[in-house]
């Protein structure tokens, strides 16, 4: 995506509305904030010639959630109702987020989408709407969403082989990680964020630079390429002793405290998505073909991975207690 002065403007736009719902103590500047942030990231979409009727995908989903979410603001301070408004808050922002069983549109938005846009999607969109979600509504409410997108998302992905569609299952099997944190501390999550941002610009990046759309191409890269992208699927999907490893554990060492089913789902699927990697890793590195090879980023392969196995020197350093 060429950043020229539209662009930068939207994107600018996009990055201080979130920082507006992070600074805001009044709900309808919150409300206000997600909905600028909501029509400057819609320019961003439309210059894709792919992208055709998904604007307007993403517009409806994205208004319709927060419709609901002004809705069930309203029916708490303004309407004696038995409905309970917390129920249509986590609708609505779940529906933003793109969580299980509100997924499939994010989707087929995801894999329309440029590599900038994706990193955006993935990143500073679910910024907003987890920061609503901790201080709304009870982590009681949340426990089954997130245990269904933790369970779900791993195996869904088991039979696909675009890779946009494998990042938006990633995405939404690390929500739940997200939220997690945001409820246990701020400073963690920022920490988690941070790190899963590197992540997948890291990730994003090299898909982008060697043309990779879907897994079977990368059957067709040398051998360090592979092992670079594996090691940072590796890192996102938080397995020892990846640099995702270490926000991870501090997470689950702290929401045990909080919720054991959670912990639990936290485990499971974890180990369902490390099996699913290692079966795509035995693939990609037994399957080979006789198409030479160039391996003209070779240094920029070996600091990645250097910086995805740096999270076995940040375990002895910053040990939670």
């Amino acid at each position: 995506m060429l950043m020229n002065s539209s662009k930068l403007l939207f994107l600018s736009i996009l990055i201080n509305s979130t920082f507006m719902v992070y600074s805001s103590s009044n709900f309808l500047m919150t409300w206000m904030s997600m909905e600028i942030n909501l029509i400057s990231f819609l320019p961003l979409i439309t210059k894709s010639k792919k992208m055709k009727d998904q604007p307007m995908k993403y517009f409806i989903i994205q208004s319709l959630s927060s419709s609901m979410m002004l809705l069930s603001m309203i029916m708490k301070f303004k309407i004696e109702t038995p409905i309970n408004f917390e129920m249509f808050m986590m609708i609505s922002l779940m529906m933003k987020m793109g969580m299980i069983p509100f997924h499939l549109w994010m989707l087929s938005f995801m894999e329309k989408l440029s590599w900038m846009n994706c990193f955006i999607m993935n990143t500073l969109q679910k910024l907003s709407p987890i920061l609503v979600t901790s201080q709304i509504i009870s982590f009681k409410m949340l426990i089954l969403p997130m245990t269904l997108s933790l369970m779900i998302a791993p195996i869904s992905m088991m039979s696909i082989n675009s890779i946009k569609k494998i990042i938006g299952y990633s995405s939404i099997y690390n929500s739940p990680w997200m939220i997690s944190s945001m409820y246990v501390s701020k400073s963690l999550f920022f920490v988690f964020f941070l790190i899963y941002s590197s992540l997948n610009f890291m990730m994003m990046k090299k898909f982008k630079n060697q043309n990779i759309m879907f897994m079977n191409q990368i059957t067709e890269k040398n051998l360090l390429t592979k092992l670079n992208l594996m090691t940072n699927l590796f890192s996102i999907n938080g397995i020892p002793p990846m640099l995702g490893f270490f926000p991870k554990w501090m997470i689950l060492n702290k929401i045990n405290e909080i919720s054991v089913t959670i912990s639990i789902s936290m485990m499971i699927s974890t180990i369902i998505s490390t099996f699913i990697y290692l079966k795509l890793v035995s693939f990609l590195l037994l399957n080979q073909t006789t198409k030479k090879k160039f391996t003209k980023t070779l240094m920029f392969n070996e600091m990645e991975m250097l910086i995805n196995i740096l999270g076995t020197i940040l375990l002895f350093i910053f040990k939670p207690n």
